[in-house]
Order: C-alpha cells, then sequence, then structure tokens
C-alpha cells in the first residue's frame, strides 16, 4: 500500500513521471513510457517505447514503468529484473491482434508440450527477479482473432498461436496486484516454476474461448493468492505441476469466481504433484463444470491440502477427486516422470455451502445431472487416502431414477481425461466413493429439490469409512446408503429427512466389519438389508427405530 501511495503523490504532483536517472535503485523512480516514444493513441504500435522504458528502469536499479492515461498497442513486451509496470486510471495496455508481433519462446525438451512448444505471451518474464505489474489500469490482451484451430502446417494458425495474457516462468518475488486482465487470446495469468507469489485484488474477464483459464499457477512455490475476482471461460484458479517440480506452500483465500467450467482446479498436469496447499473463504457461481477439483493423473502425489469455508451457487459437482493414470502419453516429450501413478492423500474439506445447477449443460457434452455427484475416485490397487469432509450442505436438483440408481457397472477410465463428467451419471446422487482407505464423512447434508430415487451415498471398495452425523433426503426402493466390497464402516448418529424404505444395503462377499450406532432411523422401515454377495454380520447398537 505504501509504494502505490508513493505513486500516486508521485503523478499528483508532478503530472508525469519522472524523466529517468542513470545510476539509481531508488524504488520509486517513476520511469513515463511517454518519454520513450509511446504514443497511447491505441493505434501505434509501442511495444518498442514500452520495452525501452522497462529496460532503461531495471539497468537503472529498478522502479515503476508508468503507463498514463490511454491504450498503449502492444506485441510481447519482456519484464526484467526490478521493474514494476504501472497501470494508471484509465490506461489500458491493449494486445496486437496480429501474431507477428507476438515472437514464440521456445522451451526445453523436457518440458511441457503446449503448443509445440512455444508460448506466445503479451507481456512475459523468464527469470525475473522482483517484478510486477499494479495499478488500477487494464491490460486487455484484444484476444478475439485467437480462437483455437486445428493444427496446420502453418504456425501462425496453429492451436498453440494463442497469446496468453502474461506468462512468466523461473521467476521469484513476483507481484500482481489491482490490475485488470481482460480478453486473453489464451490463459490469461500463468505463472511457472515461480517463487514468493503475491496476487491481489485483481480482476480477470475473459470468458469467450476455451483456454482461457483465469490464474494458472504451475509447479511454483511460496504463493499467496487473495481478494481476486475472476470470470472466465475455461477454469478460474488453476494450480497445476507441468513440470517435474510440484506446486506447493500456496493460499488462495476470499476470491469470487465464475466460469463455463470450474471454479478451483487441481490438474490437469500433475506430473509434479501438488503439497501444502489451502484455500479459504472464496464465493463460487456458475461453473458448470464444478466447484473444487483435484486430480493427479501425471505421476505426482496430491497430499496435504484443506479447503474451508466456501459458498457456491449453480455448479455442478462441489468437491471432485480423482486419481488416475495416463500412461504418460498426455503432452509430455522426455519428461521425467516421479512414478507411473501418483498418490492422492490427506485432503480436508470443511465448511462448504453448495447448491448444484439443475440446468442441462449441454455445451460440456453431457446430459443434465452428469456429473452433479460428489466423486471421491481412486483406480484399482489404487486408492484415494485420507480424505475427510466436515460440515458439507449441498441441495441437489433431483430427477435420478430407477434405472439410474440400479446401474452397477461404472467403468473404471484411468486413462481417460479426468472430469466430474467421466463415469457419466453416477447411480448414487449425493456421494460416490470408489477405491478408496480412510474416509471421514462428518456432519453432512444433502437436500433435494426434486424426488431422486438413487441413493444419496454408495461406496464400492472402500476400506475405513466413517459416517458420521449425516443427514439426507431419500425416496423410492433404492437405500439411503449402499455399500459394495467395504470393510470397515462406521455408520453413527445419522438420521433420514424423510420416509425411506432401508436405510442401508450391504453388497458383495468381501464387505465386512459394518456397524450401526446411534442413529435415528424413526422414519424407516429397516435400518439394514442384506444384498447380493453379502452374508456377514451387522452390528447395531443403540439405533432408534419407530414402533
Amino acid at each position: 500500500m505504501l509504494r502505490r501511495s508513493l505513486i500516486g503523490a508521485a503523478l499528483a504532483a508532478t503530472g508525469a513521471a519522472a524523466t529517468p536517472r542513470s545510476g539509481t535503485s531508488d524504488p520509486t523512480l517513476l520511469f513515463d513510457v511517454r518519454n520513450y516514444g509511446a504514443h497511447g493513441d491505441g493505434k501505434t504500435l509501442d511495444t518498442r517505447a514500452l520495452q525501452a522504458a522497462i529496460d532503461a528502469c531495471s539497468q537503472s536499479g529498478g522502479g515503476y514503468v508508468v503507463f498514463p492515461k490511454g491504450q498503449y498497442l502492444s506485441g510481447t513486451i519482456t519484464l526484467k529484473d526490478g521493474v514494476t509496470l504501472y497501470l494508471s486510471p484509465n490506461a489500458t495496455l491493449l494486445g496486437s491482434q496480429d501474431v507477428r508481433d507476438y515472437p514464440a519462446k521456445s522451451f526445453p525438451a523436457r518440458d511441457l508440450d503446449v503448443g509445440g512448444f512455444e508460448i506466445w505471451a503479451l507481456v512475459y518474464a523468464e527469470g525475473g527477479r522482483n517484478i510486477g505489474i499494479e495499478g488500477p489500469g487494464t491490460i486487455n490482451g484484444n484476444g478475439k482473432p485467437f480462437p483455437p484451430k486445428k493444427p496446420t502446417r502453418n504456425p501462425d494458425l496453429s492451436t498453440g498461436a494463442r497469446p496468453r495474457l502474461l506468462f512468466f516462468k523461473g521467476c521469484e518475488q513476483v507481484s500482481l496486484r489491482d490490475v485488470t486482465l481482460r480478453d486473453a487470446g489464451c490463459w490469461t495469468a500463468h505463472l511457472a516454476l515461480s517463487r514468493r507469489i503475491v496476487i491481489e485484488g485483481i480482476s480477470i474477464h475473459s470468458d469467450f474461448f476455451v483456454n482461457q483459464d483465469g490464474i494458472v499457477l504451475d509447479s511454483c512455490e511460496n504463493a499467496a493468492v487473495s481478494n481476486c475476482f475472476a470470470s472466465t471461460y475455461d477454469d478460474a484458479i488453476v494450480i497445476k505441476a507441468s513440470f517435474p517440480e510440484p506446486c506447493r506452500n500456496i493460499a488462495i483465500t476470499n476470491c469470487v469466481l465464475t466460469t463455463r467450467c470450474a471454479a478451483i482446479k487441481f490438474g490437469t498436469q500433475s506430473l509434479g504433484g501438488f503439497k501444502n496447499i489451502s484455500i479459504s473463504n472464496c464465493c463460487c457461481y456458475e461453473c458448470p463444470l464444478g466447484g473444487v477439483k483435484f486430480l493427479t493423473v501425471d505421476g505426482g502425489d496430491l497430499e496435504d491440502v484443506t479447503v474451508s469455508n466456501l459458498a457456491m451457487s449453480n455448479v455442478s459437482a462441489p468437491i471432485t477427486f480423482v486419481r488416475g493414470n495416463r500412461a504418460q502419453d498426455f503432452g509430455f516429450k522426455n519428461a521425467e516422470h516421479p512414478r507411473p501413478i501418483g498418490k492422492l492423500r490427506r485432503v480436508t474439506i470443511s465448511g462448504i455451502r453448495a447448491t448444484v445447477s439443475s440446468q442441462d449443460h449441454a455445451w460440456t457434452r453431457s446430459e443434465t445431472m452428469n456429473g452433479n455427484t460428489i466423486l471421491i475416485a481412486g483406480i484399482p490397487g489404487n486408492p484415494v487416502e485420507g480424505i475427510v469432509l466436515d460440515n458439507i450442505h449441498v441441495t441437489f436438483p433431483g430427477g435420478g431414477t430407477l434405472e439410474h440408481a440400479t446401474r452397477h457397472i461404472v467403468p473404471e477410465r484411468e486413462n481417460a481425461y479426468p472430469e466430474n463428467t467421466m463415469y457419466g451419471l453416477l447411480p448414487a446422487y449425493g456421494i460416490y466413493l470408489r477405491h478408496v482407505v480412510s474416509a471421514t464423512l462428518n456432519n453432512i447434508r444433502f437436500d433435494l429439490a426434486s424426488p431422486d430415487l438413487r441413493p444419496a451415498i454408495i461406496g464400492e471398495d472402500v476400506q475405513d469409512l466413517e459416517l458420521s452425523g449425516f443427514k439426507a433426503s431419500g425416496s423410492g426402493s433404492e437405500p439411503l446408503i449402499r455399500l459394495r466390497a467395504t470393510r470397515g464402516a462406521l455408520i453413527q448418529h445419522c438420521r433420514t429427512l424423510g420416509h425411506v424404505e432401508d436405510f442401508l444395503r450391504v453388497e458383495g462377499e468381501s464387505s465386512s466389519d459394518i456397524a450401526l450406532l446411534a442413529n435415528d432411523l424413526r422414519l424407516v422401515r429397516r435400518a439394514w438389508l442384506k444384498g447380493e454377495g453379502f452374508s456377514g454380520p451387522i452390528a447395531e447398537t443403540g439405533n432408534l427405530m419407530s414402533s
């Protein structure tokens, strides 16, 4: 705040930025881009003038490159050490609509293959130290001429020739504050292999093409994202690991997010994995591909994550976990993989209030209700481990039929692109768990906007399941809870929100050690029944039943 106050005071006092002085390291030194020949008329290409101001600022020991009121048309500009771009009120850095103004940046063979090992960007930095972008102005990528296209022999017309708004790689001490980022040709703010990052108070409006993610932290560490707004076509905030290095020590808080895809997503690229990450106090709305998604499919571990206090309105699945194996063949060239299948474990989610949309999200190539269920899915022999869901209240739209409820064959699809829609319409309306070890579900409530004949919870190949304080609506002949191949399940202090035929059905020869303790089952005709293949005991004590 002090730095921004100094800039504002200097501009108010002088009406223009200071003339550059050589041989100084004064961090408050202001470099006015107009002093380097920038026109700011929105028509003249100002790339060279803007780059000259950046170079002079860096060579003088660092400071602020100031954009006064105006529209500064530009191709790629490169940030240098010690330089912060300051966009004044009514100042816009405007991206050129000519792809020739964006020289391709090439990457070594070990890196992620995005657009043929090449990146295009309006603002670019590689290996920069103490760099940033601040101010109440706007960076407008002007990106509508760069839609996704099929690859061709002409690189200017290929899928890859879509400029990101910002791309910083291998940088340290990066700040993005207060600016508005608009209309990117591709991803909006992509930071890769960078450290000590602060993103605060920015606004993102980029929602007319696919691949327009908002904030992308890619194999980064020590990053804080706060008080941001994002409206995007693709995922709003993405934590990914396209490189062998993990994305770790990340805090995201106090953000408002809306998107045609998912609000907050781990993956899809997950080569290096994800460690020690906290997400809190966010509002998400109109997110037809989900709320928070945890996806590890490229060999990296996803572990030690907390999520708390999220409000979601008109989303599909509020929470999704997918552990998969894409057989190391998706977009990588000669990259070192830590292991064939990464772990997904030790994730705690608490304080979620969500309303699931009843709209048909046909544009996602999925039928109505497809992908609305909370999904926790490992793969055979490689379970999701140590998941805690606490204080979760979700209202689902309903509409599931008996045919949906009795679906028993759900494909594994471990090599597929991971999505909450990847398994089709699931046989549970609330939570579907498969290949899971140690799941604690506490104080969870599911309401239905209209009847749904599917069970509220289905568990398949689950070990060590604790369900406590669960409340849900149910209807029809299917039980509220269905367990198959489940070993070690304690269900306690639960009750139904209305009359239900059966509370629990247990299936499968391998199911064992199932217990019901102190549940309120007065609106249930039968506490439990044994299904196909199960003949073992079900322990129960202290349950309330109607007389």
